[in-house]
């Protein structure tokens, strides 16, 4: 069992070298950095108006990597940045026009990237596929 365990560890090594390479090609295409400002775009779109503790949280980029990304897409005019009304010591991150143009470029990219790479399965087996490592993210959280 030993040995199965640490191949599953090598397959996910081989499938985020290959899934880096894809998705460094995607951000390219649209103008990006980085794949994470990629994952910081997704994060803001889909919770809205998010603080960068809770960027980093959701995309588990330490807060120093995290500011850095954050102030280099406020200066490409993917982001702006603003005090929350309610807690002035804190600063919200929502997207601007141009970062929400970028982020629904890469939504097509993304449906295109998703249909090539699961066709492979059925739709219980992404969705336990999912499961599983989902469950795994979080396990690994806990370190």
């Amino acid at each position: 069992m030993e040995d199965v365990k640490t191949e599953i560890t090598l397959d996910f090594l081989r499938i985020s070298n290959l899934l880096s390479k894809d998705g460094a090609k995607m951000v390219a295409d649209v103008g990006l950095n980085s794949i994470q400002q990629w994952v910081i775009l997704s994060a803001v779109a889909k919770k809205g108006d998010i603080s960068i503790g809770e960027l980093k949280e959701e995309t588990l980029v330490t807060k120093q990597n995290m500011t850095g990304m954050i102030n280099r897409m406020q200066q490409s005019n993917l982001v702006a940045l603003f005090q929350d009304p309610q807690d002035r010591r804190r600063t919200l991150v929502k997207l601007t026009d141009e970062g929400q143009r970028v982020y629904e470029q890469l939504n097509t990219s993304r449906i295109n990237f998703n249909n090539q790479t699961y066709h492979i399965y059925n739709d219980h087996e992404i969705t336990v596929l999912g499961d599983l490592l989902h469950r795994m993210v979080e396990h690994l959280k806990e370190y």
